[in-house]
């Protein structure tokens, strides 16, 4: 009976610390949503706040942390306008979206556009294809 109930413990625990940072990931995510919208200085510092509870809560360097700042950074593309990552795409489909982001972002959204272009290059397992990717996906954003 005593290790049917460790073994369910050590089954569990995974499941709860990912859940909670899955959970905190959304709340600032929805934070940074209503900063967003509200513009306001005050919404502004209680997400910096919220981001350094969470940092501390889930110990930075930790498996949890890494997962929360994954969950975290696709609320920023989105935030920032940038499209998410479809490996699923053509190399000459993924230059066009890189592309297209760098053509219509701002200067201040630019930077989604690199990591786009970064992720969309991790998904190219070919290293000629993805030279060819890297080539052309830079030369668009001149």
């Amino acid at each position: 009976m005593k290790k049917i109930t460790i073994l369910w413990i050590l089954i569990l625990i995974p499941y709860f610390v990912f859940a909670n940072a899955e959970k905190k990931s959304k709340e600032m995510c929805d934070c940074l949503k209503e900063a967003k919208i509200s513009q306001t200085e005050n919404d502004k510092k209680e997400c910096l706040n919220l981001r350094e509870k969470h940092v501390k809560a889930l110990k930075k360097g930790s498996k949890q942390h890494e997962g929360y700042l994954k969950s975290l950074s696709s609320c920023e593309q989105e935030l920032a306008g940038v499209p998410q990552v479809d490996p699923n795409l053509t190399t000459e489909e993924k230059t066009k979206v890189v592309c297209d982001c760098m053509k219509n972002a701002s200067k201040q959204n630019r930077m989604g556009c690199f990591k786009l272009q970064s992720d969309y290059a991790k998904t190219i397992s070919d290293m000629e294809e993805k030279k060819a990717f890297n080539l052309n996906s830079q030369t668009c954003g001149e």
